[in-house]
C-alpha cells in the first residue's frame, strides 16, 4: 500500500534531463501503435484511431487509409498484406486483413472489442484478444476459433518469452494467466493484480503496469513468468512498459500531472526514473517500439498526436570509445554462420527481431564463428558488452 513516506521519496528521487523527440509521420493522428518493416516493401504502419498511416522507405509520403475504427495493433503477415485488429464496441469489430498494394480491407473474423494481436514464432501460432469474450487462436491467421481455457475471460495484453506465454485481464476478474508449455496449458496468478500491460526484458523477467490511481497503482515484476507479481515501484497513472536494445526499462504515463508524466527511463538499482519529455507535443503515452532494422539506439512512443522517436538519450555511453563501427560481422546477410570480430573479452548477445535474446556467449577471442544452421531467417541485433563499453549492430538471415 501507498505511504506518505513512499510518495515523499518518488519526488525525491525524479531525474529530469533534456532530450530531444522527432515526429515520425503525420502529426495530429491519435497513434495506438506501430508496426516496423511489413511486407517485402518493408513498410511502416502506424495504428491510428480511425485506420492506419502508411509509409513505405524513408523520405517516401505517408498514405492514410480510414475505415472508421480505431486499430489496436497490426502484425505481418506475407509479402502483400498485413493482420490488424481494430474495433469500437460496434458489429464491424475484428481481426481484418489489410492489403498493403491496394489499400484494401478484408474481414477475417468478427469479434467484439479487440485489444491485440500477436504472432508467436515458438509454437507458430497467431493470438487474437478480446476486452471481454475470450482469445482466439489460428495457425494460419485466417481461420479462427476459440481458445477454451479462456471462454467467458477477458483478455487485455499477451507477451512471450521462449516457450512462457503472459496474458492479462483487467475486467471482471482481475488476474494473469500463464503458459509454460507454448498454449498447451493455462493456469491462473496466485497474485490478484489489475495489470494494463506487460512486457518482457531479454533475460525474460516480466514487467507489468497496474494502471490509474489507487493504493496500488505502479510498476510490477513477475521473476517466475507471471506466475506471481510484486509491487516494483508504486506511482499513479502510468500506463506502458517497454524496453530498448540495451534492456533500458521505459515506462510512459497517461493522464498524468507533471513532474511524473510522458517518458521516463526506470533506473531499477537506483530506484528513479529519468523523465525524456523535451520536443513531445502531448504527454499521454500509449506504446513503446523498437525498429529492428535500425542500427541506431532508438526508442519510439505512440501518443495522442502520432508517433515520436528518441535518440539521443543514451548519456551513459557518450564518451564511450566502444562503438557499433568496432563491431565487424561477416558475412552479412549470412546463411549458415558468421564471424564476429572487433572485439576481446566480452559477452555476445543475439537477439531476435521481437526482442528476445536467442543466444548468449562470452569470448576471449578476436574472432568469434556462431553458428546459424537452427536460427529463422530474418533481422537480428548483435550486442557486445565489453569493459569499454556496449555496442549494437545489425544483420540479416537469409
Amino acid at each position: 500500500m501507498k505511504t506518505i513516506f513512499t510518495l515523499l521519496l518518488m519526488t525525491l528521487y525524479v531525474t529530469v534531463f533534456s532530450f530531444n523527440w522527432t515526429t515520425y509521420g503525420p502529426t495530429g493522428i491519435h497513434a495506438n501503435n506501430i508496426l516496423f518493416g511489413a511486407g517485402s516493401d518493408g513498410y511502416d504502419v502506424i495504428c491510428t484511431d480511425s485506420g492506419v498511416c502508411v509509409n513505405n522507405g524513408v523520405g517516401a509520403s505517408w498514405n492514410t487509409i480510414n475505415y472508421g475504427l480505431p486499430v489496436m495493433e497490426a502484425i505481418p503477415f506475407d509479402t502483400s498484406n498485413i493482420l490488424l485488429v481494430m474495433g469500437n464496441g460496434s458489429y464491424s469489430d475484428g481481426i481484418y486483413k489489410l492489403n498493403l498494394s491496394t489499400n484494401t480491407f478484408y474481414l477475417v473474423e468478427y469479434c467484439f472489442n479487440p485489444t491485440f494481436i500477436k504472432y508467436n514464432t515458438i509454437n507458430n501460432t497467431y493470438y487474437a484478444g478480446t476486452r471481454y469474450n475470450g482469445m482466439l487462436s489460428s495457425s494460419d491467421g485466417l481461420t479462427w476459433e476459440a481458445v477454451p481455457y479462456f471462454q467467458d475471460k477477458g483478455c487485455t495484453t499477451m507477451d512471450f518469452y521462449e516457450q512462457h506465454i503472459v496474458v492479462t485481464q483487467e475486467n471482471n476478474i482481475f488476474a494473469t494467466y500463464y503458459s509454460d508449455d507454448s498454449g498447451n496449458t493455462w493456469n491462473q496468478s496466485s497474485s490478484v493484480v489489475i495489470i494494463h500491460d506487460i512486457a518482457f526484458n531479454q533475460n525474460g523477467i516480466l514487467y507489468g503496469v497496474f494502471t490509474g490511481m489507487s493504493n496500488s497503482s505502479g510498476l510490477y515484476i513477475s521473476y517466475n513468468f507471471g506466475h506471481t507479481w510484486n509491487i516494483e515501484y508504486y506511482i499513479d497513472n502510468m500506463n506502458t512498459v517497454g524496453f530498448d536494445v540495451l534492456g533500458k526499462i521505459f515506462t510512459g504515463f497517461n493522464g498524468a500531472s507533471a513532474p511524473f508524466e510522458g517518458v521516463a527511463i526506470y533506473d531499477t538499482t537506483a530506484n528513479n526514473f529519468t523523465f525524456l519529455n523535451t520536443g513531445l507535443p502531448n504527454k499521454n503515452i500509449h506504446k513503446f517500439k523498437v525498429n529492428p532494422v535500425l542500427s541506431s539506439i532508438t526508442i519510439f512512443a505512440c501518443i495522442d498526436t502520432g508517433v515520436y522517436y528518441c535518440n539521443d538519450y543514451v548519456t551513459s555511453i557518450q564518451n564511450n570509445n566502444f562503438t557499433e563501427n568496432n563491431i565487424r560481422i561477416y558475412p552479412n546477410p549470412a546463411n549458415d554462420k558468421i564471424e564476429i570480430t572487433g572485439l576481446n573479452n566480452g559477452t555476445i548477445q543475439i537477439i531476435n527481431e521481437q526482442g528476445q535474446i536467442v543466444k548468449t556467449l562470452n569470448t576471449s577471442s578476436t574472432k568469434t564463428t556462431i553458428d546459424l544452421i537452427n536460427f529463422s531467417s530474418g533481422i537480428y541485433i548483435i550486442k557486445a558488452k565489453t569493459d569499454k563499453g556496449i555496442a549494437t549492430k545489425k544483420f540479416i538471415i537469409q
